[in-house]
């Protein structure tokens, strides 16, 4: 790479706020040696101030890349202007810093000497692209490469995630099923969390690779007609992950109805069983002059045998009715 191509010095990354920088030789592996190198990839973490005054101040860049890589808005989209690609595309939060996949954006801009990206939040696809770097196990002959090896990860992560969480629903239902549905609701419910979550990444995904078909937008290296089937069937497997994950909530919910239900009508019978004998023990409990049975010897028990009597009368009813119902 020819010296007025270089965008930092070694003793300046600290001072810019960096998190990484690779320059990259003609193999497509890193190279010792920078001016041997054909392009150079350096991330930026946009939470750093001197990370973004460092972006404002690179004058090689054009002004919508610049504002591109600044920007805080989360929208996805990919543009090819000025000899540029540049745009945000969606990943995971990073594993070590999250419980649950939620949702990033990280900012891209490439020509064909350099590869600048930005990020506010540790990201999972991207670095585990950086790890394979590091390792030396994939060669980027191009800026191009790296960002269409983070859509491939991350639509394998996606895809994988997918996998495991119609694992998890099918498990769900064969408990339902076998009317063991006791705690699936508290297992459904963060798998339908997590299952939202990929969806809004395909759908993000599929949005995008959709408007470029539409515009019939060219990007260097980076196969977005297949990257749109792929979205497009992955769409349409975590539709169907959505339906089956809601399908199984209502049958829950319907089974825990049924049971409330029963609840509720073994304390009405009971309490219709039991509200005479409470009225007869009530009277005969009142301290006053010409109560019945009171100077009788079997008088307790008269008043066990009539309000036995009563409950009995009460649960004959309560029985026809319901062999009516």
């Amino acid at each position: 790479m020819s010296a007025d191509k270089m965008t930092l010095s070694l003793d300046e990354f600290d001072a810019a706020g960096l998190l990484y920088e690779y320059s990259i030789g003609a193999d497509g592996f890193r190279s010792a040696d920078r001016t041997d190198a054909t392009w150079e990839w350096i991330g930026f973490a946009l939470t750093d101030a001197r990370a973004r005054s460092y972006i404002n101040a690179m004058k090689q860049l054009p002004d919508d890349v610049r504002d591109c890589l600044l920007d805080q808005d989360e929208h996805v989209f990919v543009e090819h202007e000025h000899g540029w690609v540049f745009g945000a595309l969606p990943d995971i939060r990073h594993m070590h810093y999250s419980d649950a996949p939620d949702l990033g954006v990280f900012r891209f801009a490439y020509d064909g000497t350099l590869l600048i990206t930005a990020r506010r939040r540790p990201l999972q696809t991207i670095d585990d692209i950086r790890g394979e770097m590091e390792a030396r196990k994939r060669a980027f002959v191009t800026p191009g490469a790296v960002i269409d090896a983070v859509i491939t990860r991350l639509l394998e992560f996606l895809a994988s995630q997918m996998t495991r969480l119609f694992h998890e629903v099918d498990s769900i239902e064969d408990r339902i099923i076998g009317d063991h549905w006791a705690g699936e609701r508290e297992r459904l419910t963060p798998l339908r969390r997590r299952a939202n979550v990929i969806h809004r990444h395909l759908f993000m995904l599929a949005s995008l690779f959709r408007n470029l078909e539409s515009s019939r937008t060219q990007l260097p290296d980076i196969d977005s007609e297949e990257f749109a089937e792929r979205a497009y069937a992955l769409l349409h497997d975590s539709e169907q992950l959505q339906a089956r994950g809601r399908q199984l909530q209502e049958e829950i919910m319907a089974r825990l109805s049924e049971r409330t239900n029963a609840l509720l009508y073994l304390l009405s019978v009971l309490t219709a069983v039991l509200m005479p004998a409470t009225i007869i023990t009530g009277l005969f409990g009142m301290n006053l002059q010409g109560i019945p049975f009171a100077g009788e010897s079997e008088g307790f028990w008269l008043a066990v045998l009539l309000s036995g009597c009563a409950s009995a009368a009460i649960l004959l009813f309560v029985r026809r009715m319901g062999g009516r119902d």
